[in-house]
């Protein structure tokens, strides 16, 4: 009983964390560059903690913004998938990532896990590219 009710529970957590990663894959540039921009403040000493932090937001939620801005309002298709790729090769980074991660929980082979990787690059890379090419030009 308790054996089937860990597996099950397994398999939903595991679920629910590759749906957090499907969900939340477009903004793996805008969390980057406000990590970026926040730690290169306070080790520069440029900024304090605080101040270094909310300047990082504010860089995520600009690049956020622009790219939106950008995929809403241009009709130009090279610029659009220029942008679309910008904002999803490092969803697709994410995605391989996680997915490595989750084949290290298990007792898996190296050459199986990277190729486990490998496809979940895929289809993070693929949802998020999907989801970028969903915003219509105004």
């Amino acid at each position: 009983m308790l054996l089937g009710l860990g597996i099950v529970l397994g398999v939903a957590g595991i679920g629910f964390l590759c749906w957090l990663l499907f969900l939340c894959a477009v903004y793996a540039v805008p969390l980057f560059v406000a990590a970026m921009v926040c730690t290169i403040l306070y080790d520069h000493g440029v900024l304090s903690g605080a101040h270094a932090i909310l300047t990082g937001i504010a860089a995520g939620i600009m690049v956020l913004a622009l790219g939106q801005a950008i995929l809403a309002s241009s009709r130009d298709p090279a610029l659009r998938v220029a942008v679309s790729a910008l904002l999803a090769l490092p969803a697709a980074l994410v995605g391989f990532g996680m997915t490595l991660g989750f084949t290290s929980v298990g007792d898996m082979g190296t050459i199986p896990a990277y190729l486990f990787a490998a496809f979940g690059a895929l289809c993070v890379g693929g949802t998020a590219w999907t989801r970028l090419c969903a915003i219509q030009p105004a």
